[in-house]
């Protein structure tokens, strides 16, 4: 019984000033990358950040491994990550590969769905995110960027940009909810019944403006019968696409 009891303290004397140690550790190197790394986490800075983390725990826990050896480690990652960040504060070309630029995902109100497939990001992707910026019509939406942090910047129309309406006296209505009734090529059955609405009025809707259903990307449909629609394969030219270089 002593002797298990002795093993019992023993072990706990030994997680207990292992991590200590590996919280001090992460600490320092936190104080030497900065509050970028939290302000500005792009994906690298996440990667680094679950690694060291992984590297402490392992320091704090397992017995047949040298203090110092996570310690080299992640001093090491830390180095790394100084150094990346270095690289794209005072490079343009490599910022771009190491961290990438902000990416055009509407452009002059038309979605450009090479940029959502190149960001692995869909059409359902992008209404979500403009749903959580408080834009619940995409027509209402004139640039629309993703950050190299993941996060989506929006720039509204000129008439939708935010103002407090009751300090300038103007009248205002109560905006609807717009429908979503083709998404990707697909006829959204449920939303089109909601909306009062058919097939036959769907299809004729469409094809009045010399499209197909497979070529939308996106219609939405308001209870004012208000249309938007976006094609597939939208494209902006190159000198345009590269205007965070």
């Amino acid at each position: 019984m002593e002797d298990i009891m002795d093993n019992v303290l023993d072990a706990s004397f030994f997680v207990l000033w292992r991590a200590a140690l590996s919280a001090l550790v992460i600490f320092l190197l936190t104080k030497l990358t900065g509050p970028r790394q939290i302000t500005q986490l792009t994906f690298l800075d996440y990667i680094m950040g679950i690694t060291i983390g992984n590297l402490a725990a392992e320091m704090s826990v397992n017995s047949d491994i040298p203090w110092y050896s996570p310690v080299i480690a992640m001093a090491l990652y830390t180095l790394i990550s100084i150094t990346t960040a270095y690289i794209t504060d005072k490079s343009i070309q490599g910022r771009k590969l190491l961290t990438g630029i902000p990416t055009l995902l509407v452009f002059k109100g038309k979605i450009i769905e090479k940029n959502l497939n190149k960001n692995k990001f869909d059409i359902n992707d992008l209404l979500t995110q403009l749903r959580i910026k408080g834009y619940f019509d995409l027509s209402n939406v004139e640039y629309a960027i993703m950050e190299t942090t993941g996060d989506i910047s929006i720039l509204p129309k000129e008439n939708y940009r935010p103002t407090i309406l009751k300090d300038i006296s103007v009248p205002t209505t109560q905006s609807s909810l717009s429908a979503n009734v083709i998404i990707d090529g697909n006829i959204m059955e449920a939303n089109l019944r909601n909306m009062k609405k058919d097939r036959k009025w769907l299809d004729n809707q469409v094809s009045s403006r010399g499209y197909k259903i497979k070529d939308v990307i996106l219609m939405t449909l308001d209870s004012e019968d208000n249309i938007n629609i976006q094609l597939k394969n939208q494209n902006i030219k190159d000198d345009e696409d590269n205007y965070f270089l």
